[in-house]
């Protein structure tokens, strides 16, 4: 029989304990210590970021222009604002009546009034009232154009069953007699009542075969092309229905240039030298 002694076997289990302890320890180390490898996130060059970078279409996105470019194309920008606006009437309208002739008790008119008559689409006339303001322009020989104020003396409305249209008198205010009997004018009238429209210049409109669009300026040489509705254009303003918001930066200048180069770049599918 053998006698082992006692003193070892503790001895044996401590080491034992330890050498767990310690494997377990350099797991989790492994475990805990392990750090991840960050995600690399690649994006695509913009051409705005580089003064000097060629122009390019990403499609879905619009326009990337280097600095450089933009200020060869003279490219300007105004907000989108609301305003009061309506609707402008233009039309032609024929002198009848000079202003040298003597007032008629018959019919109402004056000396020192010109009067002239048209026939306009009777739909329209229904937007028009006596008494409002007109402005007229008469173009002479040259490149002469005279102005004139005036306002509507009267509509008549009967001929509308018939053929569709009313008659519209002007009377016009020519105290130094330079409009004669036959003159052909032009004029403009608010036609409709004056409301709060959204409005951008209308230099920024683009009316196109493939629709109407401007161009909204995102930064950063960043530009894209918004298809819009336009209302009615109106004293170099045009009334926006849908597609813009106020505050949107639009191009004023240089719109077209913008449309071309689109046209080209999306065609060549490629960046390209401006």
């Amino acid at each position: 029989m053998k006698f082992y002694d006692n003193s070892v076997v503790p001895t044996f289990l401590l080491f034992l304990f330890v050498g767990f302890a310690s494997l377990n320890h350099l797991l989790l180390y492994g475990q805990t210590s392990e750090v991840p490898s960050p995600q690399v996130v690649f994006e695509e060059p913009l051409a705005g970021l580089d003064p000097s970078s060629p122009p390019r279409f990403i499609p879905g996105s619009g326009l990337f222009l280097g600095a450089i470019t933009e200020k060869e194309m003279g490219i300007q920008t105004t907000a989108a604002v609301e305003k009061e606006i309506a609707p402008l009437y233009l039309g032609e309208s024929q002198v009848y009546r000079s202003s040298w002739e003597k007032s008629s008790r018959y019919n109402g008119q004056e000396e020192g009034f010109a009067y002239s008559t048209s026939f306009i689409d009777g739909k329209d006339s229904e937007k028009l009232n006596v008494g409002q303001r007109v402005h007229v322009k008469v173009k002479r020989a040259g490149s002469e154009t005279l102005s004139y104020e005036g306002k509507i003396f009267y509509i008549d409305k009967e001929l509308i069953p018939i053929i569709g249209k009313a008659e519209i008198i002007l009377q016009i205010s020519d105290p130094s007699h330079t409009l004669q009997v036959g003159d052909w004018i032009n004029f403009e009238t608010s036609l409709g009542l004056v409301a709060s429209w959204l409005t951008i210049p209308e230099s920024a409109i683009l009316d196109t075969a493939s629709g109407c669009f401007c161009y909204v300026f995102l930064g950063k040489g960043h530009y894209q092309r918004k298809p819009i509705e336009v209302a009615f254009v109106s004293q170099g303003l045009g009334a926006i229905r849908k597609g813009l918001e106020k505050g949107a930066e639009v191009v004023t200048q240089g719109a077209k240039q913008l449309w071309l180069l689109e046209l080209s770049l999306s065609q060549s599918g490629g960046p390209s030298t401006y």
